[in-house]
């Protein structure tokens, strides 16, 4: 019996040391299971934070290449608003942006709040902020608190602030010449903002310098006649010729009727086509030494040097019936046409240019209020 209980407990042992070892390989196998799936989750874990960092930087490329496309059609401030308007609203979770652009004493204030969609544009706003330095010492970009912010906007009418605001001052020759604020911005915004910041720099250089492009041209880009500020100055120097050898003169405006429901109705690419056919109509109805101008927008202006009054109603009379019997043709539409036009002669109605621009004027006013389509002389109504 005692061998026999010696076997027993031995292989009761040897069992035992087996279980134990299969045990243990079980929990270094589980051990080893573990550590896989830790590194597994810890590398799913840094994929993810890749794409999100991938999708960010996919969104910030989108935004630049959407702000930028939008920035480089803008060659007018009125242009501008849509455009910033739009990456405000897509990029930006603030309570507003206002942009303060400066420029001889006076400040242009564009305010946009893209929770309420308001857009607001204020031009030659007489201020006491004339230097941006003076209210704001630093030159570099910054959190504001209301308290610091509030002479400024109660000087530009504005009402005081209610948030923390982020300003980025805009530096061109060497000085500050507009401020760009977003009120209640998040830090980690910062950086998109300022590179909005830097858009609207490079555009608010790219429209004064397209201004003072068109200042210096002499011929309006849409109908080919000059521009106003070329017509005066040509039509000065005309106007002392003919009176320093005691001569006549005759003075032409012209306005299209109705031209307002015609770009509601068929828009402005059609009303643009209108008035270049216009402009080709008077030119074509005038004699060479005449001088045809674009006064603003659809006004014109023709100067008939050596001209009698009797001369200058059949000239305006010519071109009012050529317009009246055109068609114009543009983009599909057949439209019609009429003009007003008002007459003044020299030396009859006035001595100085500005006498003949002005009863023009007041002729055309007279032709307006009788029915419109018709020429009138100030002569008939003094």
């Amino acid at each position: 019996w005692i061998g026999v209980f010696a076997i027993y407990l031995y292989l009761e042992f040897f069992q035992k040391n087996i279980f134990q070892q299969e045990i243990d390989g079980l929990e270094m196998k589980l051990q080893s299971a573990r550590k896989t799936l830790e590194r597994n989750l810890n590398r799913l874990d840094e994929m993810e934070k890749f794409n999100r960092s991938l999708q960010q930087e996919v969104s910030r490329i989108t935004q630049f290449f959407e702000m930028s496309e939008g920035f480089t059609k803008v060659m007018y401030i009125d242009q501008l608003l849509p455009v910033l308007t739009s990456v405000v609203k897509k990029g930006f979770d603030i309570e507003s942006l206002r942009l303060i652009i400066l420029e001889d004493g006076k400040a242009d204030l564009v305010f946009i709040q893209p929770q309420t969609n308001i857009v607001d544009f204020k031009k030659d706003i007489n201020s006491p902020f004339i230097d941006g330095e003076k209210i704001l010492k630093e030159e570099e970009a910054g959190f504001y608190d209301g308290e610091t912010l509030e002479p400024l906007f109660l000087k530009l009418g504005y009402k005081t602030q209610k948030y923390r605001t982020y300003v980025i001052p805009l530096i061109s020759e060497g000085r500050v010449s507009s401020f760009v604020m977003f009120e209640d911005l998040r830090e980690e915004k910062t950086d998109f903002a300022h590179t909005l910041a830097g858009f609207l720099s490079l555009t608010l250089r790219k429209i004064k310098l397209y201004q003072q492009i068109q200042e210096l041209a002499i011929t309006d880009e849409l109908t080919q006649v000059f521009v106003r500020r070329h017509f005066l100055r040509v039509f000065h120097n005309e106007f002392a010729r003919v009176k320093k050898k005691k001569g006549q003169a005759c003075f032409l405006m012209l306005d299209l009727d109705r031209f307002k429901n015609c770009n509601d109705t068929f828009g402005h690419l059609v009303g643009d086509v209108i008035l270049r056919d216009i402009a080709g109509i008077i030119k074509q109805n005038v004699r060479e030494v005449d001088i045809v101008g674009r006064y603003g927008g659809e006004e014109f202006c023709v100067f008939l040097p050596d001209a009698s009054p009797e001369n200058g109603i059949y000239v305006a009379e010519r071109i009012r019936r050529a317009v009246e019997k055109n068609v114009f043709h543009a983009y599909d539409e057949m439209v019609r046409m009429t003009v007003s036009i008002g007459v003044s002669a020299f030396p009859y109605d006035g001595d100085e240019p500005t006498d003949l621009i002005e009863k023009a004027d007041l002729a055309l006013y007279y032709a307006k209020r009788k029915g419109r389509n018709r020429v009138v002389s100030y002569s008939s109504i003094k």
